[in-house]
């Protein structure tokens, strides 16, 4: 069975309205019945174009929300600060997404916590092949993305993926031992919220 990881994004979908993040944790609870290994992953950043950054204290309430309902909680960061404040709390692993340039954060993760790296290309890094927790979850980064340019990777039956692609045929042909994708609700608004984002009414199919 496979471990998901939900993307819930960062402030373009919830727009810091607490209220929001809670619902959108509570739909994910009416169709998960707890047989399923989820991490909620968001995505903490000081600016990213014209990206809503998610405010410190909304990541707080997210974090405590999602504890208390039982999932682990965790996020994407894009800068040192961001990666600073994310160490404060009890992670289950950090996430690096598919951008090199913010590879320079991976040795300032303490090495008891697992890296999940997402990369269209083997990870070749040095600090990659030292660190035993590294997770590299492959990955095409288009919104929404192709499923033949996932499988033009020659990608292995049980392997670790970040699916962009619009339906479950990828998951279903490949899966994989890790997968992620991006939630969102059905009234979600915002650069997070694309077709290539997944709504409850959608994961009900697989959960």
């Amino acid at each position: 069975m496979s471990k998901i990881i939900l993307d819930f994004g960062s402030g373009n979908t919830c727009k810091n309205d607490h209220t929001y993040i809670k619902y959108m944790y509570d739909r994910l609870k009416e169709i998960d019945h707890n047989i399923h290994d989820i991490t909620i992953k968001w995505q903490l950043f000081e600016r990213a174009g014209g990206n809503i950054s998610l405010n410190s204290t909304s990541f707080d309430y997210a974090y405590k929300y999602g504890n208390e309902l039982g999932y682990k909680v965790t996020a994407s960061v894009f800068d040192k600060n961001s990666l600073d404040f994310l160490l404060k709390y009890d992670v289950s692993f950090v996430k690096i997404a598919n951008n090199r340039f913010l590879d320079y954060l991976i040795p300032f993760i303490p090495e008891a916590i697992p890296v999940y790296i997402s990369s269209s290309t083997p990870l070749w890094l040095p600090e990659c092949k030292k660190r035993k927790n590294i997770k590299h979850l492959w990955c095409v980064s288009q919104y929404p993305a192709d499923k033949k340019d996932y499988l033009a990777m020659n990608l292995k039956f049980g392997c670790c993926l970040s699916d962009h692609t619009i339906d479950f045929d990828l998951y279903k042909t490949l899966l994989p031992s890790v997968i992620e994708w991006h939630y969102k609700l059905k009234n979600s608004t915002g650069l997070d919220a694309g077709e290539f984002a997944r709504t409850p009414e959608q994961l009900a199919e697989i959960l």
